[in-house]
């Protein structure tokens, strides 16, 4: 093209904009450099992102009012010495203008970045320096596509190719909700061993089961809004349809969502692409978005964590589309623009289950980048983080909760940050398997906040043979206008495995959590929240000894120790913290004691303890053939089951007698570690 030829040329003629030792336009000598963000080998052609100073920024506002649409110019003279040379098409704001939010905007500088598009044969690197050189630039950062991130393709259910659960009549009957295909879903309550998956461990899961004795996601006196910013969510299928967002403000025509990735109101689920595996739709967004909520107890296809107990609940999906196959006017800032809008919509938990074309180098944005708090990106998470539920003075929570899959490139490069995952204010999600095991393909590091099952369809049993049961199931699309290729019978179920699967129970945990926080009354702060979920965990470190077989070779399970978070989730345990009930954890088969010192208060010497209440019910399911016995203020029980119950313990201290209620929660714990 002429005008790559020609910006070569023009180095020489705007020396202003070019060499830090002359004089720029505006007659003041400058030494002025800007950061640049990134690298330009891995960027997108043609796009840039540039922060101005404050002032800067409103000088700009004011010369677009003045100007046609779209604007392809700043009205800075040396900005726009470059902008005519590179044939600019379109320079606006990152995030659009608000006058509603505008001084919360301006708070946190998002009206300070502006994203530039130019002709993409012009060569970036050096419009990237040139620019960094204009004294009212302080950031220049490269363009990045982003990806779902997760490991394969989609498998849609399909009963000839599952592996039908032993005793699954039984298996069904036993299921707290009618769900149908429930059974399915180990992730949420694994019972252990089977003849068909003898490697499955009982008490992998989310513990949701004994969560659901608490609250199913609805009842609540608000709702709570899951923004799942990723490929759009399919609003009319049957098992997503009674738990979508619905926008109030119906002027916007953006009913449950927007399509950031085309720049549209409508949410484009029907294009398609076709990779090394085939046919290949956009069921991600779905996928993740059941998991979190797809309506429960509805006797259709699958439950959701927080789907509610029957027509729909109070955890509301809101589509963000950030990610598409269509290229029509697809959008590289997609991610920052809806990280905003949900924020401004209502949304308080963030669900990010994406990543970078190449983050694993480390090359589109570096620790330096993010810690000293370059990139729009960080700058849309940070105003999420902050201002999300300021609008709902009823919302549980104040501030914003963002999740982020840690990727599953850890087979590949081992313990290596990505972003935007590591990032320390969100919420880093690493992925297990059905064993307690590290899936053999996440990410993992110090950075990782938690752990979550994501599936392994080649972990059990280690013969070479796949699973696609041992992956998680989801709502998949369903669409009656669509000709599927690749087999799905229609049923809207499906397969998938990779952190973008842990990724949703994190968010769906946090969802239900808040349902039942504002069920009973309670508020957080982001900060106290997020205290709360990472603490609501099983110790995983136990298991991250020895090595486990994999078809891609032996995983050192040592390496991981230290470097999956705070443990994997576990939901019935946030709920009892958001309630404030101790949880006493025992290993089945074993004796365990208890110091309720801790717990009452004194000595043990001054503790007397007259009672202890469990329900028949719960004894028989924890398998306690006696009660517990207490002496000097020390708790022996005995549970022979995996499961869980409650307890009430009447204690005499000082001439006060008091009830306190406590959890008792019978899981595995290892005691050789490792892979079983």
């Amino acid at each position: 093209m002429k005008k790559a030829l020609l910006l070569i040329s023009a180095l020489a003629l705007f020396a202003c904009a070019n060499d830090p030792t002359e004089e720029t336009s505006g007659g003041v000598s400058t030494g002025h450099q800007a950061v640049i963000v990134g690298l330009a080998e891995h960027a997108i052609a043609g796009r840039l992102n540039l922060k101005v100073t404050s002032e800067v920024a409103d000088a700009i506002e004011a010369a677009a009012k003045t100007r046609s649409v779209p604007q392809t110019r700043s009205g800075i003279d040396d900005i726009d010495l470059i902008f005519n040379e590179i044939g600019v098409e379109r320079f606006e704001r990152i995030f659009p203008s608000n006058e509603r939010f505008d001084a919360r905007q301006r708070q946190y500088g998002l009206h300070q970045w502006y994203t530039v598009s130019f002709d993409s044969e012009v060569e970036l690197a050096s419009v990237a320096q040139r620019l960094s050189l204009c004294p009212e630039v302080s950031v220049v950062e490269y363009n990045f596509m982003t990806r779902p991130l997760n490991e394969g393709p989609v498998v849609p259910f399909n009963m000839s190719d599952v592996a039908v659960p032993e005793n699954a009549q039984t298996r069904a009957d036993d299921m707290p909700m009618n769900d149908p295909r429930l059974i399915y879903q180990w992730h949420y309550n694994n019972s252990g061993p089977t003849l068909t998956f003898p490697n499955q461990r009982a008490g992998a899961d989310v513990s949701l089961f004994d969560a659901w004795n608490l609250c199913t996601g609805d009842g609540a006196g608000t709702d709570i809004v899951v923004a799942v910013i990723d490929q759009p969510v399919q609003y009319t299928h049957p098992d997503l349809e009674a738990n979508m967002w619905t926008n109030p403000n119906t002027s916007e025509n953006a009913p449950h969502g927007y399509n950031f990735w085309n720049n549209t109101n409508a949410l484009d689920w029907t294009s398609y692409t076709q990779t090394q595996y085939g046919y290949e739709y956009a069921d991600h967004g779905s996928h993740v978005a059941g998991t979190i909520a797809a309506v429960t107890n509805n006797g259709v296809g699958v439950a959701g964590i927080a789907g509610g107990s029957g027509q729909g609940g109070n955890v509301k999906i809101m589509s963000c589309q950030t990610m598409g196959y269509s290229n029509k006017n697809y959008n590289s800032n997609a991610p920052q623009q809806a990280f905003q809008w949900a924020a401004e919509h209502g949304a308080v938990i963030a669900q990010n289950s994406w990543g970078y074309s190449n983050a694993v180098t480390g090359a589109e944005l570096s620790e330096d980048d993010w810690n000293r708090g370059y990139g729009s990106v960080r700058t849309a998470i940070n105003y999420f983080i902050s201002t999300a539920g300021m609008d709902n003075p009823n919302s549980p929570i104040s501030g914003g909760l963002v999740i982020f899959a840690a990727g599953n490139s850890g087979d590949i490069y081992g313990d290596v940050k990505t972003w935007p995952s590591a990032y320390a204010p969100v919420i880093a999600v690493s992925s297990m398997s059905w064993d307690y095991c590290p899936a053999y393909y996440t990410n993992y590091g110090t950075w990782s906040d938690i752990t979550a099952p994501g599936g392994d369809a080649f972990d059990a049993p280690s013969n070479g043979k796949y699973y696609s049961n041992a992956q998680v199931l989801s709502t998949i699309l369903q669409d009656a206008s669509m000709s599927f290729r690749d087999g799905r019978d229609n049923t809207g179920t499906g397969f998938m495995q990779g952190t973008s699967m842990a990724c949703p129970h994190v968010s769906g945990v946090a969802a239900l959590g808040l349902v039942y926080a504002s069920k009973i009354g309670k508020k957080f702060t982001a900060e106290e929240y997020t205290a709360l979920l990472l603490s609501a965990t099983n110790d995983i470190e136990p298991y991250l000894t020895g090595t486990k077989n994999h078809y891609k070779g032996n995983i050192n399970l040592s390496s991981y120790q230290n470097k999956m978070g705070r443990g994997y989730v576990d939901a019935y345990k946030l709920l009892l913290a958001i309630k404030g009930t101790p949880v006493l954890q025992v290993a089945p088969g074993e004796e365990t004691t208890v110091d309720l010192v801790r717990y009452f208060g004194g000595t043990s010497g001054r503790l007397t303890v007259s009672g202890i209440e469990i329900s028949p019910a719960d004894r028989q399911k924890l398998g306690m053939t006696s009660l517990p016995t207490v002496t000097n203020g020390i708790m022996k029980l005995t549970c022979q089951n995996v499961g869980s119950g409650m307890c009430t313990v009447t204690a005499t201290m000082g001439g006060m007698t008091v009830k306190r209620e406590f959890a008792i929660l019978a899981r595995e714990m290892a005691d050789n570690g490792g892979w079983l």
